[in-house]
């Protein structure tokens, strides 16, 4: 079946990049827009779990990831005074097979970025860089982008893929701002060569205390320690995730916690800590909105907590492209598929991310030691190359 449909993708994220190589490989149309002047991720570790990472073997970039990063060999939470072990859960690929049939890497995100840039055949019809969003409009016939830099362009549908600030789901969805959830968060990447003295295992390790977590793992076969430390807080409004910060300021949060968490911390390079205020939005009711739908963050925003907030995002491009095939040209059935696959999964993940982000940092211990993927182990099956669409 031919496609003649051209589908817009606003934003170059996880998100929009899997879509892209997922739509061209299926012989679709399709146009990525991308603020920034040049292709590309900052950030730090990412959680590529079983669920993502069937789409990555889906899109042939197995072998290729595998390169990147092996199946996550164990993880455990532990004591934040102690750093006594509370829970261990050995894991690794044979594991992960047999449970899921597919594995969970954590990687670095420049990296996963990387790959699907190499998989997306980018020209100058198929990618437009400095194109930052400023209007959106529709009618019978397609959608109208307008961007910054003067240009306009014209295409049958459009897919936010654009983040928590949403310029698409602003102006075209009954929504409201970003809200704070009380959750601040420090991300920051220190070289292994200046902590060798900690553990790496378990090779994913919590720190979960009461109203304060920290959790760090290994990316890039073990030459840095991505980590990330949370704390509740209340009136910080920024939800940038690119606030640097000096680590003075960590130091003093997480002030008498075990030697592993303070010299991590202490370790950080000048310029890699971030400050992270983790908003969120309200789930809605539905992603579309004419020739318009949304995708990711877009859609339903994640805290962190259960580290899928990336996998719902490629596990929406999979699922999206999947539709677009099977729908040919009637973009209005391949959107209404996607719809009805993808919005109860990922607004249930929604919640229960805040959910979990409760749990890791209770005032009772023996919610703090659950394993990292409690709750979601069942839902690390799913197959966004096979679900019913």
């Amino acid at each position: 079946m031919g496609h003649k449909l051209k589908i817009g993708l606003v934003g170059a994220g996880l998100g929009g990049m899997t879509a892209a190589v997922a739509l061209q490989q299926r012989g679709i149309n399709v146009v990525v827009y991308e603020q920034s002047p040049e292709l590309g991720e900052i950030g730090a570790g990412i959680t590529v779990g079983p669920n993502a990472n069937r789409v990555i073997t889906g899109l042939g970039l197995e072998d290729e990831f595998e390169a990147l990063a092996s199946a996550t060999p164990h993880a455990g939470i532990l004591h934040y005074e102690t750093g006594e072990r509370l829970n261990y859960i050995p894991r690794g690929h044979d594991a992960y097979m047999k449970d899921h049939g597919a594995v969970s890497r954590l990687m670095h995100r420049a990296d996963v970025h990387a790959a699907l840039e190499r998989a997306f055949n980018a020209d100058e019809d198929s990618l437009k860089l400095k194109y930052k969003l400023t209007d959106i409009s529709q009618d019978d016939d397609g959608v109208t982008l307008k961007f910054a830099n003067g240009e306009t362009d014209r295409v049958d549908v459009a897919i936010a893929c654009d983040g928590l600030k949403s310029i698409i789901r602003d102006k075209l969805f009954p929504t409201e701002p970003p809200v704070f959830t009380g959750y601040m968060a420090w991300r920051g990447l220190v070289d292994r060569s200046r902590v060798p003295n900690v553990s790496v295992d378990p090779h994913f390790a919590a720190y979960p205390a009461e109203d304060k977590m920290f959790a760090r793992y290994p990316v890039r076969h073990g030459t840095l320690i991505n980590y990330v430390a949370n704390a509740r807080r209340s009136g910080y409004t920024s939800e940038s995730w690119k606030d640097q910060t000096d680590i003075t300021e960590v130091l003093e949060e997480f002030e008498g916690w075990c030697d592993d968490v303070v010299g991590i911390i202490r370790a950080t390079p000048e310029g890699r800590c971030n400050r992270w205020a983790l908003h969120s939005r309200k789930p809605l009711d539905s992603w579309i909105k004419g020739r318009v739908s949304l995708l990711g963050d877009a859609a339903h925003p994640m805290t962190p907590f259960h580290g899928m907030g990336a996998g719902m995002a490629i596990e929406d491009a999979a699922v999206l492209a999947r539709c677009f095939e099977a729908s040919g040209d009637d973009w209005q059935d391949a959107l209404r598929r996607y719809e009805c696959a993808r919005l109860g999964r990922a607004n249930k993940f929604h919640v229960a991310s805040l959910e979990r982000g409760q749990t890791y940092m209770s005032a009772k211990p023996d919610d703090r030691k659950q394993s990292p993927s409690a709750g979601v182990e069942d839902e690390l099956g799913y197959d966004a190359m096979t679900v019913a669409i």
